[in-house]
């Protein structure tokens, strides 16, 4: 039995144990999950443990992830992209550092974006800046988006984004602004992809935009992951716009790290009846796309 860590503090903790220990059962995965919860200053200590070959890797949550991503061997290409880790798998007494919220935001674009990936717009708002926020700039740089706002409410930490992948994104007009209505409402106006990656929504009723600033005939991806339906995504959908929660992101996500952390395909209906039943939802309503 390997031993698998969650290393950091996030909501999803017990949807990502729930969901990919029903994977580990389901296949008769020898892999145990355990939480770490490690002080900044403690990091360097346990990614030395888990070298160890009790350790299959580990799973990192924030506030760890761009930390992560300049402490391991070696970084697979979206993590060195994003510059954010969120998962580590040990090869012999080396770790790798993997960004599979990379493969969850492909998907969950994927699943309102015209199928055509050359009709998909070039204008698009991130509303955050932390590791999902980096995952979903990625996908945007690479996808073709020639104009990406990134909004923070800590201006600092939006242009720690830019700098990081305007490194490698000189065609496309990338920059941090700061969390103003006037400036939010500026940009909203010309998105034809708003992406939600602020955590914001998480609690009930609560939307990271002013009613009303929202426009119509937009692509909304709200990556909040315990609501089949947030504020945001009712006042969009309303307006006409395709909407996505965050459900099929994270399922994506979980498929993709279990392959990384066992060689073979994840079970893909255990991965979404366990989801559903962690969320209290009916089993269908585990990856809903649109309200």
């Amino acid at each position: 039995m390997q031993r698998l860590p969650v290393i950091g503090q996030s909501f999803t903790h017990s949807a990502v144990e729930a969901v990919l220990q029903a994977g580990f059962e389901a296949t008769g995965t020898a892999i145990a999950m355990e939480r770490w919860e490690k002080r900044p200053h403690k990091l360097a200590d346990a990614f030395e443990q888990l070298r160890k070959p009790e350790f299959a890797g580990a799973l990192i949550a924030a506030p760890h992830k761009e930390r992560a991503a300049t402490m391991v061997h070696a970084l697979s290409p979206d993590a060195k992209s994003s510059g954010a880790v969120n998962l580590i798998v040990r090869d012999g007494s080396r770790l790798r550092g993997h960004n599979t919220d990379v493969d969850g935001v492909r998907a969950g674009l994927a699943s309102i974006l015209p199928k055509v990936q050359g009709r998909w717009p070039r204008q698009a708002v991130v509303l955050g800046a932390g590791g999902g926020a980096r995952a979903v700039v990625t996908v945007l740089v690479t996808s073709g988006f020639l104009h990406i706002a990134v909004f923070n409410r800590h201006l600092h930490r939006a242009e720690a984004v830019v700098a990081h992948l305007g490194r490698s994104a000189r065609h496309v007009e990338l920059r941090a602004m700061p969390w103003h209505e006037t400036i939010l409402e500026a940009e909203l106006g010309r998105a034809k992809l708003v992406v939600n990656a602020s955590g914001i929504g998480v609690e009930e009723d609560s939307s990271p935009l002013p009613a009303g600033l929202l426009p119509g005939d937009v692509y909304l991806l709200d990556l909040v992951l315990n609501h089949a339906s947030t504020p945001l995504m009712r006042e969009a959908a309303e307006r006409g716009a395709t909407v996505a929660n965050g459900q099929g992101s994270f399922l994506a996500s979980s498929a993709a790290t279990f392959r990384l952390l066992t060689g073979t395909d994840a079970p893909a209906d255990v991965l979404r009846a366990a989801l559903a039943t962690e969320l209290g939802l009916p089993e269908e309503g585990a990856a809903v796309v649109g309200d």
